[in-house]
């Protein structure tokens, strides 16, 4: 294919380097990608241990203790602080900080890991191209990648719309010669940003599929982001050609307002219209591919230990933990102790993308293994070490690390719980099954994104897997639900957690499971008093005597209607709060007096604090359920008013203070 005028091969001559050149270039990446000092703090979502604070902020425990004593915040040696806290020292303590979750999908796509080192240089052997499909939901992704592969992936999806990454190796002719091109399929659906950054993270060249009747979406914009954020180079494919109203320019200047530029315009990013249905479009496709990771030159050693990520992981009944790992260096064989995250065992079998049994797994190729000790989490690197036991060692390391992680999550010191705050942090205790565990990423995302200022969700468990007798009794003991996504609850296990007062819920659409929570979540928020004005009021003078005053006013908005809530206001601030009381026309009681009328108003409890030019005003007050948004808004309010308090009080300690020492100076004798 003609990307830009030049034939292929010419280009590979124009812009191929020499091999040495690409070595001192790794080398360059090498040295720029070790570890530096942190010189910002950054503030996890979900708050840090003390134990970690103080090691990042080069303090101890009891003057980060000391610091929220002083705000108001009882601490204790060993507990976590929420963000908010967290934030608060690091003020006090005038170091710079950036939220966590600021740095968006960029963070989560970029390569963490350099799978080559100065020892692979001498042994580097081309590998295949790992490809990510990328783009938003209902746009071709598992239609394309179904086309490629011929097996009909798409068919066993739920409700058409990919829920995991699927990972395939396949040959196909590129011209004349033969490529393997390894590809992963990543969900477009929105609560799935972690398997795409994951996605991103892994890949050689990421493929941005755009439907060229819907043009660009949401999850489009965001595979953008991943996949400049992995900086791999970047294919668009328009799909959709032959459908009604398929708009291929529409598509190109859509994206181009991303940055997103395609070679007809000028740009370095290659166009290709393409038709899953019909496979239009699709050798041109594959065509560019393979011109792409010929000009990046992938390389690896396949004579090392293999490490590699975890794709996706779940557990099978009958063959226990399975987990579909991407080899990324070195070569995996049957019978190699290896180590993933807490998990740990001997690769006792392997079988590829088509379920073909492998003994071994070079680079860049996707398997399915069996022999692990439990469900890795998806994302997780593992490495394969010289025996059982270092295995099994770094294992429990890891678990032990999670265990205390554990321990401390549910003592959290939050800013949440003000003095004197009668409602404070309520918590919901969840346990989370599902069908594979990157789904469980996708799950607690999208139930951490959910506001949990006055209601906090705490994850006891969240695995892939059936609900078992284990999960109830977890949540027997700590009064959690389970949600089950994509996940059986059988009879039995049904049975005893009716015994055992458990909920257990089941979804297999994520948005159900999402919203279904946050009814719970706002369940448990108390009301909130909200007012319906009725009237305004001016008050020209005083009437009677002792306690039985009547402010005789005009209403000047609205109406004055007898027994409503009646304020009173003077200069700004308020003096009185309670019922009218009294409402009268001349001599004449009456219920309700319209504007422009002149009236007297009496307050229920008799008040004779009325004075002529107070302001007055009718209105009645209501219970309104709260929203999580509306109840992390009225608790900001009140932090920002409790801190605006401290600071007064601490101007005033300090004030106190200074007087205190100039007398101690005049008391002192004179030498």
């Amino acid at each position: 294919m003609n990307m830009s005028g030049a034939s292929g091969s010419d280009q590979v001559k124009q812009r191929r380097g020499s091999k040495a050149a690409k070595s001192a270039q790794r080398r360059k990446a090498l040295e720029e990608n070790r570890a530096v000092a942190v010189e910002i703090l950054e503030v996890p979502a979900d708050g840090m241990a003390i134990e970690d604070l103080t090691e990042l902020l080069a303090t101890t425990q009891a003057q980060i203790i000391k610091t929220l004593f002083m705000k108001g915040i009882a601490v204790q040696m060993g507990q976590l602080l929420d963000k908010e806290a967290v934030i608060a020292v690091a003020e006090d303590m005038e170091v710079e900080w950036i939220d966590e979750a600021e740095r968006g999908v960029a963070t989560a796509a970029k390569k963490v890991t350099q799978f080559l080192s100065e020892d692979d240089f001498d042994y580097l052997v081309p590998r295949a191209p790992v490809v990510t499909i990328m783009g938003h939901v209902d746009h071709g992704k598992t239609s394309l990648l179904d086309y490629i592969h011929k097996s009909k992936v798409a068919a066993g999806e739920s409700g058409g719309i990919t829920q995991g990454i699927g990972a395939y190796q396949v040959s196909t002719m590129v011209g004349d010669e033969e490529k393997d091109i390894t590809f992963l399929d990543t969900p477009g659906h929105e609560a799935f940003s972690a398997m795409r950054a994951r996605g991103a993270r892994v890949t050689d060249i990421a493929i941005i599929i755009v439907a060229a009747d819907d043009g660009v979406r949401p999850q489009t914009e965001e595979a953008v982001s991943h996949a400049r954020a992995a900086e791999v180079p970047i294919i668009v494919a328009v799909n959709k050609i032959d459908k009604e109203g398929a708009n291929v320019d529409r598509v190109r200047d859509e994206l181009s307002r991303i940055g997103i530029i395609s070679e007809e315009w000028g740009g370095d990013v290659p166009f290709l219209p393409i038709s899953a249905k019909s496979g239009e479009g699709i050798d041109e496709l594959l065509e560019t591919i393979s011109l792409t990771a010929e000009l990046a030159e992938l390389v690896a050693n396949p004579d090392r230990e293999a490490q590699g990520t975890v794709i996706e992981a779940f557990l099978d009944k009958q063959r226990g933990p399975m987990a579909t790992v991407l080899v990324q260096a070195g070569t995996l064989r049957i019978g190699d102790a290896i180590q993933i995250g807490g998990a740990y065992g001997k690769v006792r079998a392997m079988d590829d993308a088509d379920g073909t049994k492998v003994e071994e797994a070079g680079p860049s190729m996707p398997v399915q293994i069996m022999g692990l000790s439990g469900v890795p989490a998806a994302g997780e690197e593992f490495t394969v070490y010289a025996s059982d036991a270092a295995a099994r060692d770094k294992a429990e390391q890891v678990q032990n690390e999670i265990r205390n992680n554990r321990l401390i999550e549910g003592n959290v010191v939050s800013l949440s719980n003000l003095p004197g705050d009668e409602d404070g942090l309520q918590k919901i205790n969840l346990i989370v099954k599902t069908d594979v565990s990157g789904s469980c990423e996708a799950v607690k995302a999208a139930l951490s994104a959910l506001p949990q200022d006055r209601v906090q969700l705490r994850f006891l468990m969240a695995s892939a897997g059936e609900v078992s007798e284990s999960d109830v009794d977890l949540a027997s003991a700590s009064e959690g639900i389970i949600l089950a996504f994509n996940t059986p609850c059988n009879d039995r296990i049904g049975e005893i957690a009716k015994k055992r007062k458990v909920e257990v819920r089941t979804y297999d659409v994520i948005y159900d499971l999402v919203d279904e929570v946050r009814a719970a979540m706002e369940g448990m928020l108390s009301s909130i008093k909200e007012e319906i004005p009725f009237g305004k009021a001016t008050c020209k003078a005083v009437f009677g005597g002792g306690k039985a005053k009547v402010a005789g006013c005009e209403v000047i908005d609205g109406y004055f209607q007898a027994k409503k809530y009646l304020r009173v206001t003077r200069k700004g601030k308020e003096v009185f709060f309670g019922k009218v009381g009294s409402l009268r026309r001349v001599k004449d009681i009456v219920k309700k007096v319209e504007a422009g009328l002149e009236c007297g108003i009496g307050a229920d409890p008799e008040w004779d604090g009325f004075k002529a030019g107070d302001e007055l005003e009718c209105l009645d007050l209501v219970d309104k359920i709260q929203t999580l948004e509306t109840a992390s808004e009225i608790l900001a309010e009140r932090v920002e008013e409790y801190q605006a308090g401290e600071a007064e009080r601490e101007a005033a300690r300090e004030k106190a203070k200074e007087g205190y020492q100039r007398q101690q100076r005049r008391a002192a004798p004179s030498k």
